[in-house]
């Protein structure tokens, strides 16, 4: 089996690194490979890099795909086109990271090291979770939703789908973040915070909709 990322820049880079962590304890694919929109350019970090067309031509029906790219919206695309073209996610999880038997984990789940994850958690299809995310009891990450390094959710809160969540983000108890919004990074969110919108600050308070649904300018 060979491992597809798509995305070659830094992110994609990092679940490179994460899935040969997770080879070297046990082995998982035989090879990996990059996938780029366009044409492929030179190989990266000793890997080869193809386009997205090209990776499905050759590879289909032995490779399985992860999406190494931040920008929800794009990772929505691609998460649909991978879908409709019969192309299978991979979960990547660091060997390190404990999964309670009691939390339930969905498709295409990346989750680096250091994360904690608490009992009686739902991960959706498709989450990111970056190093030394906290994640506590009863908490919801809905669908291609993505944590930053050093989050920290207290018990019950809800992540809603293709939100983002900036560096060092925390959340109170009980709070509910709606789809499609962004947390500026070191926000304390202490009450819930609408669809489409983006909040920063402490306490954390709703800017401005987020109706171009981009993290990254």
């Amino acid at each position: 089996m060979i491992l597809g990322i798509c995305g070659a820049g830094g992110l994609g880079r990092e679940v490179l690194e994460l899935a040969r962590i997770i080879n070297s304890r046990i082995k998982v694919w035989e090879d990996f490979i990059f996938i780029v929109d366009g044409e492929p350019g030179n190989d990266v970090n000793g890997v080869k890099v193809y386009s997205y067309e090209d990776a499905k031509n050759k590879f289909s029906g032995s490779m399985e795909v992860s999406v190494g790219i931040g920008e929800p919206a794009v990772r929505e695309r691609l998460f649909k086109k991978l879908k409709a073209d019969g192309l299978e996610t991979a979960t990547l999880i660091h060997p390190d990271v404990h999964i309670p038997e009691t939390t339930r984990i969905g498709k295409g789940v990346t989750i680096q090291y250091g994360c904690f994850i608490s009992c009686n958690v739902e991960i959706g299809d498709y989450v990111y979770l970056q190093p030394q995310v906290n994640v506590g009891h009863n908490d919801i990450l809905k669908e291609g939703c993505i944590l930053s390094g050093m989050t920290n959710l207290a018990g019950g809160v809800t992540i809603g789908k293709y939100t983002y969540v900036g560096l060092s983000a925390a959340f109170k108890e009980g709070v509910s973040v709606g789809d499609y919004s962004i947390i500026g990074m070191y926000s304390a969110v202490y009450n819930d915070i609408p669809d489409e919108m983006i909040a920063m600050g402490n306490p954390a308070r709703p800017m401005k909709r987020n109706e171009e649904h981009r993290v990254f300018k």
